[in-house]
């Protein structure tokens, strides 16, 4: 799909010599019905999520391996976007082997840009989840690289300089390679099609590689980020709490506050 994350608006902006017209951007958030279906006729509806509507196909990918419905990205047949002017549908035809029922009600109501996690019915599993072992990265990653991301992801933040509302997630190799980046509207739709994409171009796990968030850190794109395998998760903002404790569980590195001056490593 083309890019649609920013929409030009009219507005009324304070100078000194009082508000005067002015053109300026805004970040479009839509709503998005993700449905699954093992064939053309019959679709169950998995969840509404407000997004960025673009990169919608990295988003379906990214979101039902992240969910654990899908376990690569050959059980994914078909994907077929409908625009209904209210938002869009989005059918799924999944690999007939894929049983996707148990997933139907974990979800409830709208999810949210700013929470994914909030639409979780069973919080208890995804505290005790088993999460696939990644042999770990061992290699210690060189401070310079760590405080050199926020800057490379900057160059590539389109929508971010027009608008000021989306946000970021980006792929990294250990020397600073930039790989891929995703933006969304929201931070856990950013961080899902960054793994929908990285699924698709066969790059999981990402045992061997960076990822950057742009904000900050939150107890579901630490499980996302293990989700992908990733051994190294930045983010130019705050973890909270309970990331930090998943991560160390987990053996993830985990980086905030990082820029070019420093970082916190938990």
């Amino acid at each position: 799909m083309s890019n649609n994350k920013i929409l030009q608006t009219e507005v009324l902006k304070s100078l000194d010599n009082g508000l005067k017209k002015h053109s300026d951007y805004t970040a479009v958030e839509s709503p998005l019905e993700l449905r699954l279906g093992h064939d053309a006729d019959t679709f169950n509806s998995l969840v509404i999520t407000m997004c960025s509507p673009d990169d919608i196909n990295d988003l379906v990918y990214g979101y039902l391996f992240t969910e654990n419905i899908i376990t690569g990205a050959a059980d994914i047949i078909e994907i077929n976007v409908f625009d209904n002017d209210l938002g869009f549908i989005v059918e799924i035809i999944l690999d007939k082997s894929i049983v996707y029922s148990e997933f139907l009600n974990k979800r409830h109501g709208i999810v949210h840009a700013s929470c994914g996690v909030c639409g979780k019915t069973e919080f208890d599993e995804l505290l005790t989840y088993s999460y696939p072992q990644f042999k770990p990265n061992n290699n210690n990653i060189n401070s310079d690289i760590i405080q050199s991301l926020p800057q490379l992801l900057n160059q590539h933040q389109q929508a971010f300089t027009k608008t000021g509302g989306i946000h970021a997630s980006a792929l990294f190799d250990q020397t600073g390679e930039l790989i891929l980046v995703r933006e969304d509207i929201g931070r856990h739709n950013a961080l899902d099609k960054l793994i929908g994409a990285a699924l698709q171009k066969g790059l999981l796990p990402l045992k061997n590689r960076i990822i950057l968030l742009s904000g900050r850190v939150s107890f579901e794109l630490v499980h996302k980020s293990l989700m992908a395998g990733v051994a190294s998760l930045a983010a130019i903002g705050a973890p909270s709490s309970l990331s930090v404790d998943i991560a160390k569980v987990n053996q993830l590195d985990l980086y905030g506050f990082v820029k070019s001056s420093g970082f916190n490593q938990y």
